[in-house]
């Protein structure tokens, strides 16, 4: 987990633990949450720089976040130090933290409530996949690898889809065009991967559709959802019908490439 309050801070911890093997971290994909810019603004540049050079891979995993206090306490005790250190500025003044609904009704019970909230997780992800494939972050970091954790693959198709097609129906303006060196679709086969674990339908139909080589498992151990026992039964069934090359990019050679493990 990177400290992205302070990046002086993120690049010099991200330094020391490429330095001892580590190739992936995870961030927080809405930074404004804790009153700081968002990831394609220039605050980033120094951690988007090390991870082009480095190879390494960011993880967003659904849900990365923290509790309000939290969130509150980190933003107080930023504004604090560049207070007291005579630098702050205008940029420094905490952002205000949007509140937003419950995902859930009102009068339904804490086990009931779980549930719609976990099912509606899954799909948290969809807004910092869009709004990368719609950046210019790629064109100018042409090295990074982003993974989408723990967030499913089954909605993938249909994003990319979506995508697509608004971005003809609707970025037409020419400066808008000039923002984007190329697709979006282009950028998701280049540089991001998702991950699937419990889902039974899309491993088995839809792996093609969302890129052969942008597909990784897990196990979600030790979360309640998690495939224990069984995960090797589990994924013998799923991608029973899938093609021999195709199951063994998934299972093994897409993340042995990825985080750059030896096989």
């Amino acid at each position: 987990m990177l400290p992205i309050w302070d990046m002086e801070f993120t690049v010099a911890e991200m330094t020391r633990l490429l330095d001892k093997g580590v190739t992936g971290f995870t961030l927080s994909d809405k930074p404004e949450m804790v009153g700081l810019p968002e990831l394609w603004e220039p605050y980033f540049a120094p951690m988007w720089d090390l991870f082009n050079q480095s190879g390494a891979v960011a993880n967003f995993h659904i849900g990365a976040g923290m509790s309000r206090a939290e969130m509150e306490s980190i933003r107080g005790a930023r504004f604090q130090q560049a207070r007291v250190g005579g630098e702050a500025g205008p940029d420094d003044l905490p952002r205000p933290i949007p509140v937003a609904p419950n995902t859930w009704w009102g009068q339904f019970d804490h086990q009931r409530r779980l549930a719609i909230h976990a099912t509606q997780m899954y799909m948290s992800n969809v807004r910092i996949i869009v709004n990368l494939c719609m950046s210019d972050l790629f064109d100018r970091y042409p090295n990074l690898k982003i993974v989408s954790a723990e967030s499913g693959i089954g909605w993938v198709p249909f994003i990319l889809e979506a995508l697509e097609y608004q971005y003809d129906e609707m970025v037409t303006e020419a400066h808008e065009v000039a923002l984007n060196a190329r697709r979006p679709r282009e950028y998701f086969n280049d540089h991001i991967w998702v991950m699937f674990w419990f889902e039974r339908s899309a491993p088995a139909k839809l792996i093609e559709d969302v890129g052969v080589d942008n597909v990784l498992v897990e196990t979600d151990v030790p979360h309640p959802t998690c495939l224990f026992p069984g995960a090797r039964e589990h994924f013998a069934r799923v991608l029973a019908d899938v093609d021999p090359h195709v199951r063994r990019r998934v299972l093994q050679d897409n993340a042995a490439e990825l985080y750059g493990i030896d096989v």
